[in-house]
């Protein structure tokens, strides 16, 4: 499938997604000022066909995943807008810990309460939308399945975010196991919600599940990358955002070098934050240790795996594709 045509499916999904919040606010027994201002960040929020981005492509990962595995001809929009409101609930989170100049402009009027409020208000149609799953027409052990796994999974995205924020360094195991848990566990989750609400074929499910958690690895991974390759072309704005202890291209640099050069580098690291002239030293001593070719040779390895967990004759060709397509898009920004 063509990446024109995904990129209309992908904006037919988000138009599903906003008709099914709206039409949960409309029955819902909050007032109508809220459900206005709930309403207004989600259109804000979401891409519009002039910014639709390649990563927006995720957003079919559910549907496609269902498809795959030979799913009926209903699939369950509620999948695909619970999985979007808390990536959605998540972001806000994020952007608000890192202070997003960009986004907190654009939205200039909300408080720091007010962003956590909204984020939480996504969290909770995104609940209240699965359980009601449990209502209508769709297999009740499916619906049950998925309800465990979205629990389960968005506690170790949790997990794998505490991590993140609760350490001053890392080593490179720790940042592997990060990365899985935050990024791996919330792709994996899209994809093992749609293909369980379509099959309980054991070999299908795992494939697409373990699509989703090498994709969401390098998903990660490239937002690393594109950090490092801002800084390196001398962006000292990203300085602001990006946290270098934790960053890929510092972890694997801390990794290999001997201790007393380690400690030269965390003190480089240190008076960035007072001299940002100090990214040349740093920079420098990235470039040293071989960590673009490390990191490109890691991606290299999560997309060759997220292939391989679709090389699966349960799965129908033309969905199967089209992960394909998302996953060669997304990397093609190596």
């Amino acid at each position: 499938m063509a990446v024109d045509e995904l990129e209309s499916l992908a904006l037919r999904e988000f138009d599903l997604i906003s008709q099914t919040v709206q039409s949960y606010l409309t029955r819902s027994p909050i007032s109508h000022p809220f459900k206005d201002a709930i309403w207004e960040l989600l259109a804000r929020l979401s891409p519009q066909s002039e910014k639709l981005s390649k990563s927006n492509l995720t957003i079919l990962l559910p549907r496609l995943s269902y498809q795959a595995c030979r799913g009926g001809a209903l699939f369950p929009i509620e999948i695909s807008t619970a999985w979007y409101l808390f990536y959605l609930a998540a972001d806000l989170m994020d952007s608000l810990q890192d202070q997003d100049d960009q986004l907190l402009t654009d939205f200039n009027q909300l408080s720091s309460s007010e962003w956590l409020n909204m984020a939480s208000s996504f969290f909770f149609i995104a609940n209240a939308l699965l359980v009601e799953m449990l209502y209508q027409d769709y297999d009740l052990e499916s619906v049950k399945s998925v309800l465990r796994i979205f629990q389960n999974k968005l506690l170790e995205m949790c997990e794998g975010q505490q991590r993140d924020v609760s350490a001053q360094e890392m080593s490179l195991a720790d940042y592997l196991e990060m990365l899985r848990k935050k990024s791996g566990s919330f792709f994996s989750l899209a994809c093992y919600a749609g293909a369980r609400m379509a099959s309980k074929e054991t070999g299908c499910v795992k494939g697409l599940s373990d699509f989703g958690t090498h994709l969401g690895c390098v998903i990660q991974i490239l937002d690393d990358l594109e950090d490092w390759h801002r800084l390196q072309a001398g962006d000292k704005q990203i300085l602001q955002k990006m946290d270098l202890g934790k960053n890929l291209a510092t972890v694997y640099t801390l990794e290999v070098l001997p201790s007393e050069e380690k400690e030269l580098l965390r003190k480089v690291i240190e008076r960035i934050n007072r001299s940002p002239e100090e990214w040349q030293t740093y920079s420098e001593w990235v470039d040293r240790s071989g960590a673009a070719v490390f990191i490109l040779t890691i991606l290299a390895q999560e997309v060759e795996s997220a292939r391989k967990a679709l090389h699966n004759d349960l799965f129908l060709q033309e969905p199967r594709e089209a992960l394909l397509t998302i996953l060669t898009t997304l990397a093609d920004e190596i």
